[in-house]
């Protein structure tokens, strides 16, 4: 398996006025293979946004590498940032065309493939509404559809469902997870919600508080779909939870 994303020891910071200096990855490495699903967690404002960023090529590291697919991110990568992004004055089927229009392409194969992308997903009778007649977990869908269509082999995924209710939430776990078993390309994900993390992920990457680095990296081989309240989803969960703990305790002063 080849590899799509690689960070080696890349290290990030930001200027604090007037002299000071936020350090936000710390040497951090992460390799995630062509065509899987790897989730990011860690604690709040560690710098899982950082680490996408730095991977679409939209900011550059202090210090490290990053490759894709061998080469530089750029050209090659969908960035999804957090909130569904969606042009309000575009229908769900302009907003999803949006993907390829940055790129110069505007023709009747676009539309036709766009087309198709919605009736596959069942989204072909909400076309031509627009996102403020659509439910949130309905933007969220079109937003996702916009990134899967972008042409990119990798895909990267800032808490895309972090706004939604936990039952929509669930909802929109599974019709993701049935969008990218159709369409394989491979994602990074940044989410809060471990279980999340656990049900659609082949690995999950666990960060330290800031600067973060990687403290943990699980293997989850059970096959999909998962059932949340399985053994295997369980345990993993709680593996994950309480290396989160421990490297927060760590990180505390004594």
């Amino acid at each position: 398996m080849s590899t799509a994303l690689e960070l080696s020891q890349v290290c990030v910071g930001f200027p604090l006025p007037p002299r000071g200096f936020l350090p936000v990855l710390d040497h951090l490495s992460l390799a995630v293979g062509e065509g899987e699903w790897v989730s990011v967690v860690g604690p709040s404002g560690c710098g899982k946004t950082t680490l996408l960023r730095v991977s679409a090529g939209l900011l550059q590291p202090q210090a490290g590498e990053v490759r894709v697919f061998g080469g530089a991110p750029h050209g090659k990568v969908a960035y999804m940032p957090q909130g569904d992004s969606l042009l309000p004055w575009r229908t769900a089927l302009g907003n999803i065309l949006a993907a390829r229009e940055a790129e110069g392409r505007r023709d009747k194969g676009a539309q036709r493939a766009a087309w198709q992308l919605l009736s596959d997903f069942g989204l072909a009778d909400f076309a031509k509404s627009f996102p403020h007649e659509l439910s949130g977990g309905m933007r969220q869908r079109i937003a996702l559809l916009r990134t899967f269509f972008a042409r990119r082999e990798l895909l990267l995924l800032d808490e895309p469902l972090g706004a939604l209710d936990a039952l929509t939430r669930t909802e929109l776990q599974d019709w993701l997870l049935k969008v990218w078993q159709d369409l394989r390309k491979t994602v990074v994900l940044v989410t809060h919600d471990v279980e999340e993390a656990v049900v659609l992920s082949d690995f999950v990457c666990v960060l330290s508080p800031r600067p973060a680095r990687t403290i943990a990296l699980f293997n989850l081989s059970f096959p999909r779909p998962r059932e949340r309240s399985s053994p295997e989803v369980q345990s993993a969960r709680k593996a994950i939870l309480q290396s989160l703990a421990t490297s927060k305790a760590n990180a505390l002063p004594h």
